[in-house]
Protein backbone atom coordinates (compact mmCIF):
# COMPACT_ATOMS: atom_id res chain seq x y z
CA UNK A 1 0.00 0.00 0.00
CA UNK A 2 2.76 2.40 0.43
CA UNK A 3 4.25 1.80 -2.78
CA UNK A 4 1.28 3.09 -4.52
CA UNK A 5 0.34 6.02 -1.90
CA UNK A 6 3.55 6.83 -3.03
CA UNK A 7 2.61 6.61 -6.49
CA UNK A 8 -0.38 9.03 -6.30
CA UNK A 9 1.31 11.58 -4.22
CA UNK A 10 4.01 11.87 -6.19
CA UNK A 11 1.67 13.64 -9.28
CA UNK A 12 -0.07 15.76 -6.55
CA UNK A 13 3.06 17.52 -4.82
CA UNK A 14 3.45 19.71 -7.72
CA UNK A 15 6.61 21.55 -6.14
CA UNK A 16 8.61 21.22 -9.46
CA UNK A 17 11.94 20.71 -7.57
CA UNK A 18 13.23 18.35 -9.99
CA UNK A 19 10.64 18.33 -12.58
CA UNK A 20 10.99 15.53 -15.26
CA UNK A 21 10.16 15.45 -18.97
CA UNK A 22 8.51 13.07 -20.51
CA UNK A 23 8.65 10.05 -18.23
CA UNK A 24 11.30 10.04 -15.58
CA UNK A 25 13.63 7.33 -16.11
CA UNK A 26 14.12 5.18 -19.64
CA UNK A 27 11.30 3.42 -20.86
CA UNK A 28 8.00 3.36 -22.67
CA UNK A 29 4.34 3.85 -21.62
CA UNK A 30 1.31 3.18 -23.38
CA UNK A 31 -2.29 4.98 -22.52
CA UNK A 32 -5.27 3.70 -23.92
CA UNK A 33 -8.20 5.43 -23.37
CA UNK A 34 -12.08 5.18 -25.01
CA UNK A 35 -15.08 6.75 -23.66
CA UNK A 36 -18.52 8.16 -24.40
CA UNK A 37 -20.91 10.80 -23.40
CA UNK A 38 -22.69 14.10 -24.29
CA UNK A 39 -20.32 16.43 -25.65
CA UNK A 40 -19.73 20.33 -25.33
CA UNK A 41 -20.98 21.26 -29.04
CA UNK A 42 -23.83 18.79 -28.33
CA UNK A 43 -25.23 21.64 -25.37
CA UNK A 44 -24.91 24.44 -28.49
CA UNK A 45 -26.47 22.81 -31.58
CA UNK A 46 -29.45 21.06 -31.44
CA UNK A 47 -29.24 19.15 -34.61
CA UNK A 48 -26.37 17.18 -33.15
CA UNK A 49 -26.43 13.91 -31.29
CA UNK A 50 -26.95 14.68 -27.82
CA UNK A 51 -25.16 11.30 -26.83
CA UNK A 52 -22.06 10.02 -28.85
CA UNK A 53 -19.55 7.06 -28.53
CA UNK A 54 -16.38 9.01 -29.18
CA UNK A 55 -13.74 5.90 -30.16
CA UNK A 56 -10.20 5.35 -29.40
CA UNK A 57 -7.07 7.73 -28.08
CA UNK A 58 -3.53 6.31 -28.14
CA UNK A 59 -0.84 8.22 -26.28
CA UNK A 60 2.32 6.48 -26.70
CA UNK A 61 5.38 7.82 -24.67
CA UNK A 62 9.07 6.81 -25.19
CA UNK A 63 12.36 7.61 -23.24
CA UNK A 64 15.50 6.66 -23.81
CA UNK A 65 19.58 7.12 -21.97
CA UNK A 66 22.37 6.55 -23.84
CA UNK A 67 25.35 7.92 -21.93
CA UNK A 68 25.20 11.38 -22.03
CA UNK A 69 22.25 12.00 -24.03
CA UNK A 70 18.93 11.24 -23.69
CA UNK A 71 15.37 11.41 -26.50
CA UNK A 72 12.30 11.19 -25.36
CA UNK A 73 8.75 11.99 -27.03
CA UNK A 74 4.91 11.26 -27.13
CA UNK A 75 2.36 11.01 -29.80
CA UNK A 76 -1.24 10.92 -29.69
CA UNK A 77 -3.38 9.13 -32.16
CA UNK A 78 -7.07 8.76 -32.59
CA UNK A 79 -9.42 6.41 -33.91
CA UNK A 80 -12.32 8.79 -33.60
CA UNK A 81 -15.94 8.70 -34.47
CA UNK A 82 -17.22 10.93 -36.72
CA UNK A 83 -21.27 11.89 -36.28
CA UNK A 84 -23.26 13.42 -38.92
CA UNK A 85 -26.19 15.28 -36.85
CA UNK A 86 -27.32 12.49 -35.02
CA UNK A 87 -26.12 9.67 -36.45
CA UNK A 88 -23.05 7.88 -36.78
CA UNK A 89 -20.64 8.38 -40.05
CA UNK A 90 -17.58 7.36 -40.07
CA UNK A 91 -13.72 6.39 -38.12
CA UNK A 92 -11.00 8.87 -38.98
CA UNK A 93 -7.85 7.57 -37.76
CA UNK A 94 -5.36 10.20 -37.50
CA UNK A 95 -2.72 11.92 -35.44
CA UNK A 96 -4.56 14.25 -32.63
CA UNK A 97 -4.61 16.67 -30.32
CA UNK A 98 -7.84 15.42 -29.08
CA UNK A 99 -7.77 14.05 -25.91
CA UNK A 100 -10.60 13.05 -22.78
CA UNK A 101 -11.19 16.72 -22.02
CA UNK A 102 -11.40 18.11 -25.35
CA UNK A 103 -15.47 16.60 -25.49
CA UNK A 104 -16.12 18.45 -22.35
CA UNK A 105 -14.39 21.31 -21.82
CA UNK A 106 -13.84 22.07 -25.51
CA UNK A 107 -15.05 25.00 -27.74
CA UNK A 108 -13.68 27.43 -30.69
CA UNK A 109 -13.31 30.33 -28.28
CA UNK A 110 -10.68 31.13 -24.67
CA UNK A 111 -7.32 30.98 -26.16
CA UNK A 112 -4.98 28.06 -27.31
CA UNK A 113 -4.08 26.92 -24.21
CA UNK A 114 -7.00 25.87 -22.43
CA UNK A 115 -9.12 24.48 -24.94
CA UNK A 116 -9.00 20.79 -23.73
CA UNK A 117 -6.46 20.10 -26.18
CA UNK A 118 -2.70 18.84 -26.17
CA UNK A 119 -0.24 18.78 -28.78
CA UNK A 120 -0.31 15.75 -30.80
CA UNK A 121 3.22 15.05 -30.78
CA UNK A 122 6.44 16.33 -29.25
CA UNK A 123 10.04 15.46 -29.17
CA UNK A 124 12.99 16.74 -27.25
CA UNK A 125 16.89 15.83 -27.63
CA UNK A 126 19.05 16.89 -24.48
CA UNK A 127 22.76 16.55 -23.81
CA UNK A 128 24.00 16.32 -20.52
CA UNK A 129 27.76 17.62 -20.80
CA UNK A 130 28.30 17.30 -16.54
CA UNK A 131 26.49 16.14 -13.93
CA UNK A 132 23.39 19.12 -13.08
CA UNK A 133 23.67 20.33 -16.20
CA UNK A 134 21.67 20.15 -19.24
CA UNK A 135 21.60 21.55 -22.77
CA UNK A 136 18.14 20.91 -24.57
CA UNK A 137 15.70 21.63 -27.50
CA UNK A 138 12.47 20.18 -28.57
CA UNK A 139 9.06 20.93 -29.28
CA UNK A 140 8.13 20.78 -25.65
CA UNK A 141 10.80 20.58 -23.02
CA UNK A 142 8.84 21.43 -20.15
CA UNK A 143 11.04 22.88 -17.91
CA UNK A 144 9.77 23.69 -14.45
CA UNK A 145 10.74 25.86 -11.81
CA UNK A 146 7.62 25.85 -8.79
CA UNK A 147 3.96 24.95 -7.92
CA UNK A 148 0.86 26.81 -10.21
CA UNK A 149 -2.68 25.88 -10.05
CA UNK A 150 -2.13 22.23 -11.18
CA UNK A 151 -3.22 20.20 -13.90
CA UNK A 152 -2.26 17.14 -12.05
CA UNK A 153 -1.15 14.81 -14.92
CA UNK A 154 -1.22 15.34 -18.29
CA UNK A 155 -4.49 15.79 -19.92
CA UNK A 156 -4.49 12.18 -21.34
CA UNK A 157 -3.92 10.81 -17.84
CA UNK A 158 -6.80 9.69 -15.79
CA UNK A 159 -6.17 11.78 -12.94
CA UNK A 160 -6.30 14.64 -14.75
CA UNK A 161 -8.78 17.70 -14.60
CA UNK A 162 -9.77 20.91 -15.80
CA UNK A 163 -7.27 23.87 -15.00
CA UNK A 164 -8.10 26.85 -12.98
CA UNK A 165 -11.89 25.48 -12.50
CA UNK A 166 -12.38 25.44 -16.72
CA UNK A 167 -11.81 29.46 -16.74
CA UNK A 168 -11.04 29.87 -20.33
CA UNK A 169 -8.12 32.65 -21.81
CA UNK A 170 -9.92 35.33 -23.28
CA UNK A 171 -11.53 38.88 -22.07
CA UNK A 172 -15.00 38.83 -20.84
CA UNK A 173 -17.73 38.46 -23.94
CA UNK A 174 -14.87 36.50 -26.10
CA UNK A 175 -15.34 32.92 -24.44
CA UNK A 176 -18.40 31.67 -22.24
CA UNK A 177 -16.59 32.01 -18.85
CA UNK A 178 -13.91 34.28 -19.33
CA UNK A 179 -10.78 34.39 -16.21
CA UNK A 180 -7.95 31.86 -16.50
CA UNK A 181 -4.53 33.39 -15.92
CA UNK A 182 -1.10 31.62 -17.42
CA UNK A 183 1.11 31.41 -15.20
CA UNK A 184 5.12 31.11 -16.55
CA UNK A 185 6.57 28.53 -14.12
CA UNK A 186 7.10 26.35 -17.19
CA UNK A 187 9.87 29.03 -18.47
CA UNK A 188 10.98 26.85 -21.55
CA UNK A 189 7.86 28.42 -24.01
CA UNK A 190 6.67 31.74 -25.15
CA UNK A 191 3.05 32.15 -24.23
CA UNK A 192 2.91 35.27 -25.68
CA UNK A 193 4.36 33.75 -29.11
CA UNK A 194 1.83 30.91 -28.65
CA UNK A 195 5.29 28.33 -29.01
CA UNK A 196 6.24 25.69 -26.99
CA UNK A 197 8.86 24.55 -28.26
CA UNK A 198 12.82 25.82 -27.11
CA UNK A 199 16.33 25.42 -27.06
CA UNK A 200 17.55 26.00 -23.29
CA UNK A 201 20.28 25.54 -20.83
CA UNK A 202 20.15 24.54 -17.54
CA UNK A 203 21.91 23.87 -14.24
CA UNK A 204 20.42 21.79 -11.03
CA UNK A 205 22.62 21.34 -8.16
CA UNK A 206 21.04 18.02 -6.28
CA UNK A 207 17.27 19.58 -4.80
CA UNK A 208 19.13 22.81 -3.59
CA UNK A 209 18.96 24.93 -6.55
CA UNK A 210 18.36 25.60 -10.65
CA UNK A 211 19.10 28.06 -12.92
CA UNK A 212 17.97 28.55 -16.64
CA UNK A 213 17.36 30.24 -19.46
CA UNK A 214 15.31 28.87 -22.68
CA UNK A 215 15.44 30.79 -26.36
CA UNK A 216 11.56 30.19 -27.50
CA UNK A 217 10.81 28.95 -30.99
CA UNK A 218 10.54 32.14 -33.80
CA UNK A 219 13.41 34.25 -32.50
CA UNK A 220 15.15 36.39 -34.72
CA UNK A 221 17.66 38.90 -34.58
CA UNK A 222 15.87 41.98 -35.12
CA UNK A 223 13.06 40.64 -32.48
CA UNK A 224 15.33 39.03 -29.58
CA UNK A 225 13.38 37.04 -26.69
CA UNK A 226 14.93 34.73 -24.07
CA UNK A 227 13.25 33.23 -20.85
CA UNK A 228 14.71 32.90 -17.18
CA UNK A 229 14.27 30.97 -14.16
CA UNK A 230 15.89 30.38 -11.25
CA UNK A 231 14.66 28.15 -7.84
CA UNK A 232 16.26 27.53 -4.46
CA UNK A 233 15.81 25.25 -1.83
CA UNK A 234 18.21 26.08 1.35
CA UNK A 235 16.21 24.60 3.82
CA UNK A 236 14.21 21.37 4.12
CA UNK A 237 10.81 23.21 4.90
CA UNK A 238 11.44 26.36 2.20
CA UNK A 239 11.46 26.64 -1.88
CA UNK A 240 11.48 29.76 -3.32
CA UNK A 241 10.74 30.38 -7.35
CA UNK A 242 11.14 33.08 -9.90
CA UNK A 243 10.90 32.86 -14.06
CA UNK A 244 10.42 35.67 -16.65
CA UNK A 245 9.53 35.27 -19.74
CA UNK A 246 9.94 37.55 -23.20
CA UNK A 247 13.06 39.36 -21.46
CA UNK A 248 13.91 42.05 -24.36
CA UNK A 249 10.12 42.04 -25.61
CA UNK A 250 8.14 44.49 -25.11
CA UNK A 251 5.35 41.90 -23.25
CA UNK A 252 6.77 40.14 -20.73
CA UNK A 253 4.97 37.38 -18.65
CA UNK A 254 6.58 37.03 -14.40
CA UNK A 255 5.99 34.56 -12.13
CA UNK A 256 7.55 33.82 -8.60
CA UNK A 257 5.99 31.15 -5.62
CA UNK A 258 6.99 30.12 -2.55
CA UNK A 259 6.34 26.39 -0.74
CA UNK A 260 6.94 25.51 2.52
CA UNK A 261 6.64 22.08 3.57
CA UNK A 262 5.65 20.98 7.40
CA UNK A 263 5.69 17.58 8.21
CA UNK A 264 2.46 15.79 5.99
CA UNK A 265 1.65 19.45 4.93
CA UNK A 266 2.89 21.36 1.65
CA UNK A 267 1.87 24.92 1.38
CA UNK A 268 2.07 26.70 -1.71
CA UNK A 269 1.67 30.20 -3.06
CA UNK A 270 2.26 31.50 -6.29
CA UNK A 271 1.80 34.86 -8.19
CA UNK A 272 1.68 35.96 -11.99
CA UNK A 273 1.94 39.20 -13.90
CA UNK A 274 1.24 38.49 -17.74
CA UNK A 275 1.89 40.96 -20.43
CA UNK A 276 3.85 43.58 -18.50
CA UNK A 277 4.74 46.59 -20.52
CA UNK A 278 2.26 45.17 -23.22
CA UNK A 279 -0.66 47.50 -24.44
CA UNK A 280 -3.02 49.37 -22.14
CA UNK A 281 -5.53 47.57 -20.70
CA UNK A 282 -4.24 44.24 -21.77
CA UNK A 283 -2.03 42.94 -18.49
CA UNK A 284 -3.70 40.90 -15.85
CA UNK A 285 -2.37 39.25 -12.75
CA UNK A 286 -3.20 35.63 -11.48
CA UNK A 287 -2.53 34.56 -8.10
CA UNK A 288 -3.70 31.53 -5.82
CA UNK A 289 -2.62 29.04 -2.78
CA UNK A 290 -3.07 25.07 -2.52
CA UNK A 291 -2.57 22.89 0.46
CA UNK A 292 -1.14 19.37 0.54
CA UNK A 293 -2.09 17.24 3.37
CA UNK A 294 -0.76 13.86 3.39
CA UNK A 295 -2.79 11.51 6.00
CA UNK A 296 -0.54 8.45 6.21
CA UNK A 297 -2.34 6.91 9.05
CA UNK A 298 -5.30 6.40 6.16
CA UNK A 299 -3.62 6.62 2.50
CA UNK A 300 -5.28 9.52 1.87
CA UNK A 301 -3.65 12.87 0.40
CA UNK A 302 -5.99 15.72 0.09
CA UNK A 303 -5.10 19.00 -2.05
CA UNK A 304 -7.56 22.25 -1.63
CA UNK A 305 -6.70 25.25 -3.82
CA UNK A 306 -8.09 28.49 -4.60
CA UNK A 307 -6.97 31.17 -7.71
CA UNK A 308 -8.03 35.05 -8.45
CA UNK A 309 -7.31 36.58 -11.92
CA UNK A 310 -6.95 40.55 -11.81
CA UNK A 311 -7.51 42.58 -14.77
CA UNK A 312 -5.34 45.53 -15.26
CA UNK A 313 -9.12 47.23 -17.37
CA UNK A 314 -10.87 47.83 -14.64
CA UNK A 315 -14.09 47.47 -16.49
CA UNK A 316 -13.32 43.62 -15.85
CA UNK A 317 -14.47 41.89 -12.80
CA UNK A 318 -11.97 39.77 -11.05
CA UNK A 319 -12.38 36.03 -11.99
CA UNK A 320 -12.55 32.79 -8.88
CA UNK A 321 -11.69 29.76 -8.65
CA UNK A 322 -11.92 26.72 -5.78
CA UNK A 323 -10.38 23.21 -6.38
CA UNK A 324 -9.55 20.17 -4.32
CA UNK A 325 -8.18 16.88 -5.55
CA UNK A 326 -8.33 13.98 -3.04
CA UNK A 327 -6.59 10.77 -3.41
CA UNK A 328 -7.86 7.20 -1.12
CA UNK A 329 -5.45 4.16 -1.42
CA UNK A 330 -8.19 1.43 -0.31
CA UNK A 331 -5.18 -1.14 -0.57
CA UNK A 332 -2.08 -2.46 -3.03
CA UNK A 333 -4.41 -2.86 -6.26
CA UNK A 334 -7.00 -0.05 -5.43
CA UNK A 335 -7.27 3.95 -5.57
CA UNK A 336 -10.00 6.03 -5.19
CA UNK A 337 -10.14 9.56 -6.33
CA UNK A 338 -11.49 12.80 -6.85
CA UNK A 339 -11.38 16.34 -8.13
CA UNK A 340 -14.06 18.86 -7.91
CA UNK A 341 -13.91 22.76 -8.98
CA UNK A 342 -16.57 25.84 -8.59
CA UNK A 343 -15.56 28.85 -11.04
CA UNK A 344 -16.73 32.49 -11.68
CA UNK A 345 -15.55 34.11 -14.33
CA UNK A 346 -14.72 37.93 -15.06
CA UNK A 347 -17.74 40.08 -16.48
CA UNK A 348 -17.46 43.95 -18.51
CA UNK A 349 -19.15 46.52 -15.69
CA UNK A 350 -21.03 48.14 -19.06
CA UNK A 351 -22.65 45.14 -20.09
CA UNK A 352 -26.41 45.18 -19.74
CA UNK A 353 -28.32 42.99 -16.64
CA UNK A 354 -28.58 40.47 -18.84
CA UNK A 355 -25.60 39.12 -19.46
CA UNK A 356 -23.16 37.82 -16.32
CA UNK A 357 -19.17 36.63 -16.01
CA UNK A 358 -20.48 33.18 -16.43
CA UNK A 359 -20.07 30.05 -13.69
CA UNK A 360 -18.48 26.48 -14.17
CA UNK A 361 -19.06 23.44 -11.75
CA UNK A 362 -17.09 20.69 -12.57
CA UNK A 363 -16.61 17.17 -10.49
CA UNK A 364 -14.80 13.90 -11.61
CA UNK A 365 -14.78 10.90 -9.08
CA UNK A 366 -12.18 8.17 -10.74
CA UNK A 367 -11.45 4.77 -9.57
CA UNK A 368 -8.00 3.00 -10.26
CA UNK A 369 -7.49 -0.93 -10.20
CA UNK A 370 -3.50 -1.39 -10.30
CA UNK A 371 -3.37 -5.13 -12.11
CA UNK A 372 0.85 -5.52 -11.16
CA UNK A 373 3.31 -3.65 -11.47
CA UNK A 374 3.39 -3.36 -15.57
CA UNK A 375 -0.93 -2.83 -15.63
CA UNK A 376 -3.40 -1.14 -14.54
CA UNK A 377 -6.89 -0.09 -15.40
CA UNK A 378 -8.82 3.32 -14.74
CA UNK A 379 -11.87 4.39 -14.61
CA UNK A 380 -13.57 8.06 -14.46
CA UNK A 381 -16.88 10.38 -14.61
CA UNK A 382 -16.33 13.78 -15.27
CA UNK A 383 -20.15 16.17 -14.75
CA UNK A 384 -19.93 19.97 -16.20
CA UNK A 385 -21.88 22.67 -15.52
CA UNK A 386 -21.23 25.53 -17.48
CA UNK A 387 -23.63 28.91 -17.73
CA UNK A 388 -22.23 31.29 -20.21
CA UNK A 389 -21.74 34.42 -19.90
CA UNK A 390 -25.04 34.98 -22.04
CA UNK A 391 -26.75 32.83 -19.40
CA UNK A 392 -27.00 29.89 -21.96
CA UNK A 393 -26.32 26.82 -19.80
CA UNK A 394 -24.60 23.70 -21.14
CA UNK A 395 -24.68 19.99 -19.16
CA UNK A 396 -21.91 17.89 -20.26
CA UNK A 397 -20.70 14.63 -18.88
CA UNK A 398 -18.10 11.85 -20.10
CA UNK A 399 -17.56 8.40 -19.02
CA UNK A 400 -14.10 6.59 -20.21
CA UNK A 401 -11.65 3.93 -19.15
CA UNK A 402 -7.70 3.89 -19.51
CA UNK A 403 -5.55 0.77 -19.91
CA UNK A 404 -1.76 2.44 -19.18
CA UNK A 405 0.85 -0.13 -19.77
CA UNK A 406 4.51 0.72 -18.51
Amino acid sequence: MKKITAFFISFILFTGVLSSQVLKSSGVQSTLWTGFGAPYDSVKNDNRSKFRFYGLIETLQARIDIGKFTVEGMLNWGALTEWDGKSFAHFTFANTRQNPFWYTNHNNQGGWWTNGEIDGYYVNFLFHPFEGFDVGMGTRLEWKIGPAPSSLGNLWEPYAHIIQGGLKDAEPGQADVAGYSYYANTYSGWYNGNTKASLGLRYRLDDFMEIGITIPSGVTTSSPVFNAAFMIHPFDIFTASIAYEGILQGSGNFYTSLSLFLSNITLDAYLAINKIGGQKNDSRIGTGAAVTWDIPKISMVIRPEVGLTFWENDNYTPAIYFGGRLDYTLSNKFVLGAWTSFAWGAKNKKWENDWVGGFVFDIRPDFTFVLNKNHSISAFFDYQNRTRYDRVVCDTWALGFYWTYK
